[in-house]
């Protein structure tokens, strides 16, 4: 069934490009600016798995994830961006089916790779925009140690994931189809939803910033005072 709905898929991903404000950060925001997805995979058993989920906006959580039935979560008003509610759906069915795949591989595999239960698989991905320029990243981590990474529409295993990241690289490498959508999903659906969402959540954005700025402002003129307050009374006492 998903590969039936790759073209469409694709259709969606891709959406209109606008050359001149592709990758164009707003005024008022600093740069470089971060939209990323984390999932941390907890395998308990050979039966058993919890998922958890979230998506952030820099250092603010924008989205949830409720692993069953597989619905993102909107933390925000404006967490959807620009984006259309089919357009938004179809990401959803594509990142829910794209875990179950996931799982399924390492449960596969696990007693083959001599996997201990419990253990635990984190998933990192998204993109920057850093000087008008759009970098894409997805990396998998095995107990916290680098594993898996997707590079130039392809996956590469770490040295550090051993021949169990060689072995899983070659075989998620055989889905050619799902590469080249990971690849739309990093370098430009990500992007261009990074951009709605600093769009549509704008006001409250520069809001926290400049709160951010104030209070920074706030604690360097404490300090200051302080600080003189301190030469003051040291030059009293010796006067």
């Amino acid at each position: 069934m998903l590969f039936l709905q790759l073209p469409l898929l694709l259709a969606f991903l891709v959406g209109e490009d606008n050359e001149e404000n592709k990758n164009s950060v707003p005024e008022g925001f600093q740069k470089p600016v971060s939209f990323k997805v984390i999932c941390v995979l907890s395998f308990h058993n050979n039966s058993w798995v919890q998922s958890l989920g979230s998506g952030w906006l820099g250092e603010l959580q924008t989205h949830g994830w409720k692993s069953n039935p597989g619905t993102v979560i909107y933390l925000w008003p404006w967490s959807k961006g620009n984006f259309s509610n089919e357009e938004l759906m179809e990401l959803q069915n594509f990142s829910h089916m794209s875990l179950i795949r996931f799982v399924q591989a390492f449960y596969s595999h696990a007693r083959k790779w001599q996997f201990e239960y419990p253990f635990e698989v984190q998933i990192a991905k998204g993109c920057e925009l850093h000087a008008g320029e759009a970098v894409g990243f997805m990396r998998v981590a095995y107990q916290g140690s680098d594993f898996l990474s997707f590079q130039n529409k392809s996956w590469v295993s770490s040295p550090e994931g051993g021949r169990r990241a060689r072995v899983l690289r070659r075989l998620f490498n055989l889905f050619r189809g799902t590469q080249e959508i990971i690849h739309k999903l990093l370098s430009d659906t990500c992007p261009r939803f990074l951009l709605g969402l600093l769009d549509a959540g704008k006001a409250y954005l520069q809001r926290q910033d400049h709160h951010s700025s104030v209070g920074w402002i706030a604690l360097a003129v404490i300090v200051t005072l302080v600080l003189m307050a301190g030469l003051a009374f040291w030059l009293r006492k010796h006067w």
